[in-house]
């Protein structure tokens, strides 16, 4: 997804968020199409779950939230560096790269249990899977992105924004 985006000096943030969510959706949607047993196409973030479970106001699981989109967007080039690994990679190698996604991947998977952020623990636990099919992992990874954009699209945004300003320099 991160590949695929540019943010537009042209138009307003709004369009720009609109724009984005707009890729964010067909993303998700285009990966979790195959997966309605898991309701997944139609899921939305409910605060009242984690809220109610874990004992916390709504304000702090806003923060843990937007510390969770941070964590996902800074570990893509890190997801896509393990997968050229293992395209690239000999069957002697594979195994190890596979395992550095794994890694990667239960990292994140933590916070997204935490939060009940369940499109996240699907794409997330598909990364940790014993598949090496680096085309469908690379699609969980931008359907990842896409989810957590989608979580809070205004904070997202500005990650996105930081991020290009930093790229420029």
């Amino acid at each position: 997804m991160l590949e695929r985006l540019l943010i537009d000096e042209n138009v307003s943030k709004d369009e720009n968020i609109a724009s984005i969510l707009k890729l964010a959706k067909s993303i998700c949607n285009d990966l979790l199409k195959d997966k309605i047993e898991c309701d997944l196409l139609t899921y939305k973030y409910d605060f009242e779950e984690p809220m109610n479970e874990l004992g916390l106001e709504e304000e702090l699981i806003t923060h843990l939230l937007e510390d969770y989109i941070y964590q996902v967007f800074s570990s893509y080039k890190n997801f896509n560096s393990i997968l050229q690994s293992i395209k690239k990679s000999d069957s002697s190698e594979i195994e190890t790269h596979v395992s550095d996604l794994k890694n990667l991947a239960h990292k994140n998977l933590g916070v997204a249990r935490n939060l009940r952020i369940y499109d996240a623990q699907f794409l997330l636990t598909e990364l940790m899977s014993n598949n090496t099919d680096v085309d469908y992992l690379k699609n969980c990874v931008e359907a990842l992105m896409a989810c957590a954009f989608k979580l809070n699209p205004p904070y997202a945004y500005g990650v996105l924004k930081l991020r290009q300003i930093k790229e420029k320099f």
